[in-house]
């Protein structure tokens, strides 16, 4: 059992969203699930987003360190006198202990606290963040005279060197905190009594779980909730999902009160007690009917950082830089593949487009899995590089949605469990997996992607090994689409799968 030291403000957010999660914190912190690679992105993300806003306050000291926290502590009480911007100072007061990524000298003796983020506003959970640190620090002896929260202008574009002045934006959230400063001193009381006791609190499981942030306890918490679960219902309200689960109805099978359930639910209702897939032919037909030859299966992976890469983008907008073609020019025909992925620090957008526009003959359907991300990604592209934007207006009415079948329950396979990404119709209706591959999502192909192209030291052998795994990725995306679509021909035919 490890030792309780004080409360962090991370900790505290834990302790507000689920005291259960806190207790595990201190007290099973082997139960913990290591952090996995798009967490440590976003992890990495905030680090680079903090350093930027360093550059806000000129003259900063910052205090070095992560464990020693006595040698933090004396060394940040030590140069407060220095009434310099300090980053990273360390204060404790009685169980609590905080370090603010800014504190700001005032003229009057106070400081301003500024909170580091790296999203595109004030998130509502930011607020018991700062007024906690606020506690702190004022019991440590401090006054605070202003809170910010610094976060990321998502309108700046960026040209040339980023200009942090543009980039970063400082909200004061000093009358924001004020109510939660008030609760600050319970809902510590509260957990300190939590945290003393030996055997770890129960709590039912709840919209807690993915609120604020995602449990990373969630597996354990959740053992019970089986496979084909009540949250398996398309778009059922989570308070609805967790009411049946707390009464004791946990699969979709059990549910009694089939009235209650929209036209979709009862189909799967059908479905999973009879363990047979759903096909309405008509609909299925209408959908192939409008298909065209060549299809065109295309997928887009892009990045977005908070930070742009790129001049004349944005934060956190997607910028395509791979694609997968495949093109199909009759049933009995095999599938044609194009690829791109880009190399370099440049702007892919200028040799995306031109690839693109290559390799898509002028005829026949092109064919997305959601398609709006897609024709979305083109229509930014164009905006930038308006050379194609003829050329897009004239392809985007040959799009079409591979996904329509399955939002609109033409088809349904209870193995999809209610989902109709092609993370799981691919699996559910052809066997096919993403398992064991290098990449096998799309977040862990851009996260990647920035890595190999953005971080200093990658040796080539990395780099090499890594876009191997982007392009097998990316084609299997639209091989995925294929199958799919031949098993949605041959049920709307009567033939069944494959």
């Amino acid at each position: 059992m490890k030792q309780f030291q004080f409360l962090s403000k991370s900790k505290y957010i834990a302790g507000l969203q689920c005291l259960k999660l806190l207790w595990m914190y201190y007290h099973a912190e082997d139960e913990f699930p290591p952090t996995d690679s798009a967490t440590q992105a976003v992890f990495n993300q905030g680090y680079l987003v903090n350093d930027l806003a360093h550059s806000l306050f000129p003259g900063g000291i910052e205090i070095p360190g992560t464990t020693e926290y006595d040698k933090i502590l004396r060394e940040s009480q030590s140069l407060l006198s220095c009434r310099k911007p300090l980053f990273e100072a360390a204060f404790k007061y009685e169980n609590t202990y905080a370090r603010a990524d800014v504190l700001n000298p005032r003229r009057n003796g106070t400081w301003d606290l500024f909170e580091v983020k790296s999203s595109a506003g004030v998130k509502d959970v930011y607020l018991p963040d700062v007024a906690f640190q606020k506690y702190c620090y004022e019991g440590a002896g401090l006054k605070i005279n202003k809170a910010y929260v610094v976060h990321i202008n998502n309108r700046y574009i960026k040209s040339g060197t980023i200009n942090s002045e543009e980039l970063l934006v400082r909200k004061d959230v000093t009358r924001g905190i004020r109510s939660f400063f008030r609760e600050v001193k319970t809902q510590l009381k509260k957990m300190m009594r939590i945290l003393g006791e030996k055997k770890c609190p129960c709590v039912k499981i709840g919209p807690h779980c993915d609120t604020p942030y995602p449990c990373p306890l969630k597996e354990i918490c959740w053992d019970f909730v089986p496979k084909e679960s009540v949250f398996a219902f398309n778009r059922i309200q989570k308070v609805k999902a967790f009411r049946m689960i707390h009464s004791g109805v946990l699969k979709i099978q059990d549910v009694k009160q089939v009235y209650s359930l929209s036209s979709s639910q009862k189909i799967q209702w059908i479905c999973h007690r009879e363990n047979r897939i759903h096909i309405n032919a008509p609909g299925v037909q209408e959908f192939l009917r409008r298909l065209r030859f060549p299809i065109h299966f295309l997928d887009f992976e892009t990045v977005g950082t908070a930070i742009p890469f790129y001049d004349q983008s944005r934060p956190f907008q997607q910028i395509p830089f791979q694609f997968s073609l495949h093109i199909l020019s009759g049933w009995d025909r095999e599938a044609v593949h194009h690829s791109f992925l880009a190399e370099g620090k440049e702007d892919p957008r200028p040799e995306f487009l031109s690839a693109l526009k290559s390799q898509i003959e002028g005829k026949g359907t092109i064919l997305s899995y959601n398609m709006s991300f897609e024709l979305g990604r083109l229509k930014d592209c164009v905006e930038i590089y308006q050379e194609y934007r003829e050329w897009v207006e004239g392809i985007k009415d040959r799009f079409m949605d591979l996904i329509v079948p399955f939002r609109r329950f033409d088809y349904y396979d209870p193995k999809q469990m209610g989902r109709t990404s092609i993370k799981n119709v691919f699996p559910a209706l052809t066997g096919g997996s993403y398992e064991g591959m290098g990449i096998f999502e799309g977040e862990m192909a851009s996260n990647e992607f920035a890595r190999i192209t953005f971080v200093e030291g990658i040796s080539a052998e990395e780099r090499n090994r890594v876009r191997g795994h982007l392009e097998e990725y990316c084609k299997l995306d639209t091989q995925a689409m294929i199958d799919i679509l031949k098993v949605l021909k041959s049920a709307a035919e009567g033939k069944g799968g494959l």
